[in-house]
């Protein structure tokens, strides 16, 4: 019987989806770093680039509200992030448009990057200010964030990930960091749910063999 990758890597899995609550996601998608086209894009690229984008829009983001309505447990706030996940992408191929090998899974990392923004800054900031008493202060976290050590984990996970191969990374980050079920990984990657099971586990024991056991634990 197969086993959930969450139940065999627990650790690590926790460690991945902390790091996505932080924004220290993995962005999916693009063209590997080394591998980009020499000179500048041309208009009729960023034309293809807004075109590509509206078919996205068109096609995926019925299914990405859905996603962020399970998310952030509102529909109304879920079709907000999902329209300014979307409109910051337009925005950045405005100017100088990625290289991108796979539309889907970047606008679900831009999707999954804005459901934790809200989840992390904006529906926190609205809880804070109560309807009895809306002077009343945020408690105070019981002990300070070590941001250094955050900031070192994000480097040490994003090392640790651009070494996995690209199948295994896009498995791995849409099951572990975004949480995806293993059917939705499977509809964005084009796979069968056997093959997105494989390249996640395969991916995870890479990553626990390359990162340090007391960074994991």
């Amino acid at each position: 019987m197969d086993v959930d990758p969450v139940e065999e890597f627990p650790l690590l899995s926790r460690l991945l989806q902390a790091a996505a609550a932080r924004g220290d996601g993995t962005v999916l998608g693009l063209v590997p770093p080394g591998r980009s086209r020499i000179g500048r894009v041309s208009r009729a690229d960023a034309a293809a680039f807004a075109e590509r984008l509206a078919t996205a829009y068109r096609e995926r983001s019925p299914a990405m509200v859905r996603y962020a309505t399970r998310k952030v447990g509102d529909p109304g706030r879920a079709e907000d992030v999902v329209q300014r996940a979307f409109e910051k992408i337009l925005r950045r191929q405005q100017g100088d448009p990625p290289e991108i090998t796979n539309m889907q899974a970047y606008v679900l990392t831009a999707v999954c990057n804005e459901i934790n923004r809200e989840l992390r800054e904006v529906i926190p900031a609205r809880a804070d200010v109560s309807i009895d008493d809306p002077d009343r202060e945020a408690d105070a976290p019981s002990s300070p964030v070590d941001v250094s050590t955050q900031v070192a984990d994000a480097h040490l996970l994003r090392d640790a990930l651009a070494t996995l191969s690209p199948r295994e990374r896009e498995a791995v980050v849409m099951r572990m960091q975004w949480q995806l079920s293993v059917a939705e990984a499977a509809e964005v990657m084009q796979l069968s749910a056997g093959a997105v099971k494989r390249y996640t586990s395969d991916g995870l024991r890479r990553l626990r063999e390359r990162l340090d056991p007391a960074f994991v634990a």
